[in-house]
């Protein structure tokens, strides 16, 4: 293969990721929806002690872990609390919430060639909430305490309910 050939295969995953994380998945017409968990319930759990790099080493493509590995993490990760630190790419206002996506990040395996996001749907707790969501941009760093809702075509994580550490 020439080398522009190549670079189009590892371009590709990624744009492709970024289309569907873009595409969110909205629930179809007259079907109720569950009420979203609250942020309280977010202080009452504790947290899981997992390292942001090691779920993007565990579901970035390219990687070396099977796809048994990558079930076990879901099962333990699913419905757990995590508090990461990421950077922000990009922030929207969706029905009251904030919805903070974290920059592409990359695998540290030799041979990954995919990118991994953090979707956060952060409900502000006070006006403070809301000026500091109203000052970060691309490239400042967020910490964030949310509620792992899932992995979505191994190349973004849901966290739903989630809020600002300060």
């Amino acid at each position: 293969m020439t080398s522009v050939n190549l670079s189009l295969l590892r371009i590709t995953p990624v744009l492709l990721s970024m289309a569907l994380v873009g595409c969110g998945e909205a629930p179809p017409p007259n079907t109720p929806s569950e009420p979203a968990p609250t942020v309280q319930a977010l202080k009452d759990t504790p947290v899981m002690p997992m390292a942001l790099q090691e779920v993007v080493d565990t579901y970035v493509l390219g990687g070396t872990r099977t796809d048994l590995q990558r079930e076990a993490m879901i099962a333990k990760l699913v419905g757990a609390t995590v508090v990461w630190r990421f950077k922000v790419y990009d922030i929207a206002k969706e029905d009251g919430r904030y919805r903070v996506m974290s920059e592409l990040m990359d695998g540290t395996e030799p041979g990954a060639f995919g990118k991994f996001t953090v979707v956060a749907f952060v409900t502000p707790k006070d006006e403070q909430d809301v000026q500091a969501l109203l000052k970060l941009q691309t490239g400042n760093e967020v910490e964030i305490r949310g509620r792992v809702d899932g992995v979505s075509v191994r190349t973004a994580l849901v966290l739903s309910p989630a809020e600002l550490v300060r």
